[in-house]
């Protein structure tokens, strides 16, 4: 390549879509929930791009002082309904509750209110479509944190599929050979699947935003020695798409025996090229690595594609900018509406029903 064409290929993978823009005028949220989520991801984000949060609450009236302490929040509620209360029609709730605490909270909600859901959106579909209900009932307007659509190398990505620069994608692949705390989450234990619907869940979710909808999902989780109390922690997934694409997702949160050979990686494959995306943040859970996007389009050799911003916190104040730039009417659309994610937990639920029905047997010879 010529360096005049090599600057025109870097040029055109920099003008990829990286971030969302800010609502013109935030408004102030109001946080349901002071879990470690809420102190790693959504409280920095907030505080980096300018978005003011109004109050907090938590079961555990310490936790949510000591949180509001650290991070300048005003207003620490003593109750559910003190918070709701306090909010304003002009206030957004986040509500960073684990999956049983959601239908509650939602139909405690003002009608026409706004609202960011957690994912996942419920415990099931059932629980989703309860939730879902919930909110048409009451005119909300919701979103689900499915922040990985969010992130500065998956907006990257989805950019240049949706350009046409990576042509017909014809392979999409993650594979995960990485160590997961899930000692960290004390709800976990209590839940009847783990890693596809807290952790594959967000792949999927993103994968429908690139690829559409699949005809059918094949999928088996599996549990480890070493979680005893969970019911899985790993997972196999392919999505049919036809003849179109081969999409397959390994995903092993034990490997134990790193750091070498951690491996986690996202290939996305088409007709003119090809996108490389290293998931640094899960090479070590604790003292995450920057991710690395790589590409090759048609005309150009593999060229790394800098980025501006990380999944945490960056995508965590994009999917927030979104809901408050759709509820003023900013953006034509809401990325993660409740009724869009529904699907995503319909192919969780298929994927969960593949894990127990098994595959096929093979003939006794």
């Amino acid at each position: 390549m010529s360096a005049a064409q090599i600057a025109e290929v870097g040029a055109l993978l920099q003008s990829l879509q990286q971030s969302w823009p800010m609502p013109s005028r935030p408004r102030p949220i109001t946080i349901i929930g002071a879990g470690g989520i809420v102190q790693d991801a959504h409280l920095p984000a907030y505080r980096k791009i300018g978005l003011p949060v109004a109050g907090i609450f938590d079961i555990d009236g310490g936790k949510a002082r000591e949180v509001a302490e650290r991070f300048g929040v005003p207003v620490v509620h003593e109750t559910l309904e003190a918070a709701i209360a306090a909010t304003g029609p002009d206030g957004i709730f986040d509500l960073a509750l684990p999956p049983d605490a959601i239908l509650p909270a939602v139909a405690q909600l003002p009608e026409r209110s706004v609202a960011l859901v957690q994912k996942p959106l419920g415990r099931d579909l059932a629980a989703a479509r309860q939730i879902v209900s919930a909110v048409d009932a009451r005119s909300i307007t919701a979103a689900v944190n499915f922040q990985l659509r969010f992130t500065p190398s998956m907006l990257a990505i989805r950019d240049a599929v949706r350009r046409g620069l990576l042509g017909d994608i014809v392979e999409l692949e993650v594979h995960l050979a990485v160590y997961m705390p899930w000692e960290l989450w004390a709800f976990i234990p209590r839940m009847h699947a783990v890693e596809i619907p807290l952790h594959s869940i967000h792949y999927l979710d993103w994968i429908r935003s690139v690829l559409g909808e699949p005809q059918s999902a094949y999928a088996k989780a599996v549990p480890h020695p070493r979680y005893p109390d969970l019911k899985d922690a790993r997972s196999s997934i392919i999505l049919d798409y036809g003849a179109a694409a081969r999409c397959c997702l390994s995903l092993n949160h034990t490997y134990n025996y790193g750091p070498k050979h951690v491996e986690a990686t996202i290939r996305v494959e088409g007709t003119k090229g090809c996108a490389r995306l290293e998931l640094g943040y899960l090479i070590d859970y604790v003292k995450p690595h920057p991710e690395k996007l790589e590409m090759i389009v048609e005309g150009g050799d593999w060229t790394t594609v800098p980025l501006v911003g990380e999944r945490v916190p960056d995508a965590f104040g994009a999917v927030m900018s979104n809901l408050q730039r759709f509820a003023a009417g900013e953006d034509a659309v809401l990325d993660t509406d409740v009724h869009d994610s529904i699907r995503t937990m319909a192919l969780v639920d298929a994927c969960l029903a593949s894990s127990r029905l098994g595959g096929v047997v093979p003939e006794a010879i």
